[in-house]
């Protein structure tokens, strides 16, 4: 799904009124009749009491219009009107509707004192993703008072003070909402942690704009759903043998820290590789052997940390490395020595770099040109701020990430809620699964292991990345039904990829 700019969303919406035959106000009526499925949903069969703020363009006018349709419905609603000079006309349309039903219309203004019954549901509908100026310190009061309020809050579109796709100072006045239903497109806002305090968990709903029309939009910004993803997926074969499924080779640990290679190894195998072979420091030898009998076992010469790469990489179809490796000194020149090796084969296997291999390409920028075209980096906030430099927020952070992939032509996972994958052209794809409970230790590895087996399994970079991503969130998502997320490990991760292999394998 398209991830669009404020003034590519207008293009679409002002296209589809046109394509459709519609008038302004049918498509805001269409819109209206969305939310109010999606508000329906949410309060289920109960009776509900709403006070409804609205503003005076046309996310005021959806505010209107839904609070028609959650009168009709026999839930009580109180609507305020902001003050202004002057409303949309769609915004009228809707006032005269409320009016003829004798629905009464209250006045707002930033200096209005509001009342919030204790069981009523707060509905923010006075600004949308148009907004082109921030709110200045008149809103404050108001807005603090909707913050502060022990009510649930539902922002229509995008949280009000919000901007949709370019930075928000955090002082600013915005609505902190608990939920945000969003039309058509996610906002990229609503994908960036920065903002999380005010978006809350964010629902897309389907208001029937022109999918043709969107076709020709341009946009760098995809947000990855269930089918995209079934389309990347390779089916298995009848005649097929563990070599036809690719041999992944898992590098990394160190003393203390081999729990991370058998996360990954077990999560490769479980993600559909036929094989997978470890390389380890000597002391892991009969840990990984006794934890992951499934798993081959090499050994560093060292007890503790690895301190050079064997010759014969060549014969496994993906590596991936960094996980609990550390960064001791050998390590280090053992993997200069393994780039330099790289520069001498005809052809190397596909890669994937992880925690400390990312953090000791981060202490060595002039290695970077060193790494083989499409390599996977899946650094956290930390591995990546060494890797690129730091940023003042998240639109920052997205382009300096941007930016190395194309320079050096590489994949960089950007791990967090709504995980970003940024590929060398330039394009970015934001995840849509995951849940807070996979902030737990060793997530990262299990997904590395993930994707390495992908690439083992002839997925190209890009598909192993995308698809990755999105089963390694979906198998916490699984997860999460029957394990509360304070509860998961990384474990569950990986003894629920089956479920998410299901899930994708059914029908959309």
């Amino acid at each position: 799904m398209k991830i669009l700019s404020t003034s590519a969303m207008y293009k679409w919406e002002q296209a589809t009124i046109t394509s459709q035959n519609l008038v302004p106000a049918d498509l805001m009526e269409r819109a209206a009749g969305a939310l109010f499925q999606a508000i329906q949903q949410y309060i289920g069969e109960r009776q509900a009491s709403f006070l409804i703020l609205c503003g005076f363009g046309n996310n005021g006018g959806d505010g209107l219009a839904v609070g028609r349709m959650l009168h009709a419905a026999g839930h009580a609603v109180k609507i305020y009107l902001l003050k202004h000079t002057s409303y949309s006309a769609e915004s009228q349309i809707n006032q005269e509707r409320l009016r003829e039903i004798g629905i009464p219309i209250y006045t707002l203004t930033t200096e209005s004192q509001l009342e919030f019954p204790k069981k009523s549901i707060i509905i923010d509908a006075l600004f949308g993703y148009g907004l082109s100026r921030q709110l200045d310190n008149s809103w404050e009061e108001l807005i603090n008072q909707i913050n502060t309020a022990s009510n649930p809050v539902l922002s229509v579109d995008i949280p009000s003070g919000l901007y949709a796709n370019k930075p928000t100072p955090l002082e600013a006045p915005i609505i902190q909402a608990d939920i945000t239903y969003t039309f058509a497109c996610p906002k990229l806002s609503l994908l960036f942690p920065k903002y999380a305090a005010f978006t809350g968990n964010f629902q897309i709903l389907d208001i029937g704009l022109d999918k043709n029309i969107l076709d020709t939009l341009p946009t760098t910004y995809q947000y990855t759903q269930k089918e995209c993803i079934q389309l990347l997926i390779h089916p298995l074969k009848k005649f097929s043998h563990k070599g036809t499924y690719g041999h992944t080779y898992i590098v990394g640990g160190r003393y203390g820290s081999i729990g991370a290679i058998i996360l990954a190894s077990k999560a490769a195998l479980k993600a559909g590789c036929g094989l997978v072979t470890t390389y380890i420091p000597a002391c892991g030898y009969s840990i990984l052997q006794s934890a992951f009998p499934e798993a081959q076992v090499q050994t560093d010469p060292l007890e503790t940390h690895i301190s050079l790469f064997p010759e014969q990489l060549a014969d496994y179809s993906a590596i991936g490395m960094g996980m609990g490796m550390g960064t001791h000194q050998d390590t280090e020149n053992a993997l200069r020595q393994l780039f330099e090796r790289f520069k001498l084969m005809s052809e190397t296997p596909t890669l994937l770099f992880d925690a400390d291999a990312i953090n000791i390409l981060a202490k060595n920028p002039d290695w970077h040109t060193l790494l083989p075209s499409n390599s996977i980096l899946t650094p956290h906030p930390k591995e990546l701020e060494r890797l690129i430099g730091s940023w003042e927020d998240d639109f920052e952070k997205i382009e300096k990430v941007r930016d190395w992939t194309i320079r050096y032509q590489q994949i960089v996972v950007v791990k967090g809620a709504n995980s970003a994958i940024v590929l060398p052209d330039g394009s970015v794809h934001f995840n849509s699964t995951g849940n807070p409970g996979m902030a737990t230790a060793g997530s990262g590895d299990v997904l590395s292991g993930i994707i390495a087996s992908l690439l083992a399994q002839r997925y190209a970079p890009t598909e192993a990345a995308l698809l990755g991503v999105y089963l390694h969130g979906l198998a916490g998502d699984i997860a999460a039904m029957s394990i509360h997320e304070k509860s998961i490990t990384a474990s569950d991760i990986v003894a629920h990829l089956s479920g998410a292999w299901q899930h994708i394998s059914c029908e959309p």
